[in-house]
């Protein structure tokens, strides 16, 4: 039962993404994301990926706190730190293959698109990392994560065209 619990918080929070038609509303999703799916790795021992939602977790609690976009040159350096850190456990542990990079490549995403990019771009960086991370959870036979993320990128999918639209109908 637990389990099923843990897999489907964060469905829920996904579905609840469809009404996140602001960026804070989004960061504070993204922070829910990171906390319930974080939560439900580490149970299933999945550490790569448990590293990554918790970094991830504390880049999203920095953007909500500040509600600051950083320099493009501080975002890569801090960017590179926390890979680093990531990429230091996954060789202490063993865990270098491809599907161990997978959760770093949206984790560099999703970094980007929080600490360098206003609503448009948080939303592109955020569909490119949730169908990675998608893909991820799918190998590693995470449904609710799987699910999770795909439908995190529907929605950031639908509200970026809405972006888009509206970028397009003002006047030059």
């Amino acid at each position: 039962m637990t389990e099923l619990l843990m897999h489907s918080v964060p469905v829920i929070i996904a579905v609840l993404s469809f009404w996140s038609n602001t960026e804070r509303k989004l960061l504070f999703l993204n922070l829910g994301l990171c906390i319930t799916i974080g939560s439900l790795l580490a149970v299933q021992q999945a550490w790569a990926g448990t590293l990554v939602m918790t970094v991830a977790g504390l880049s999203t609690t920095y953007r909500l706190v500040t509600n600051k976009l950083l320099a493009q040159s501080l975002t890569v350096v801090l960017i590179i730190l926390m890979s680093a850190l990531i990429g230091f456990i996954n060789m202490k542990t063993g865990k270098t293959g491809w599907l161990e990079i997978m959760p770093l490549v949206t984790f560099i995403l999703y970094r980007f698109g929080e600490l360098y990019c206003k609503e448009a771009g948080l939303r592109l960086s955020m569909i490119s990392g949730s169908l990675v991370f998608a893909v991820y959870a799918l190998i590693n036979q995470t449904w609710g994560v799987a699910v999770t993320e795909l439908l995190f990128a529907i929605s950031n999918s639908w509200f970026y065209l809405r972006l888009w639209r509206q970028a397009r109908s003002l006047p030059l």
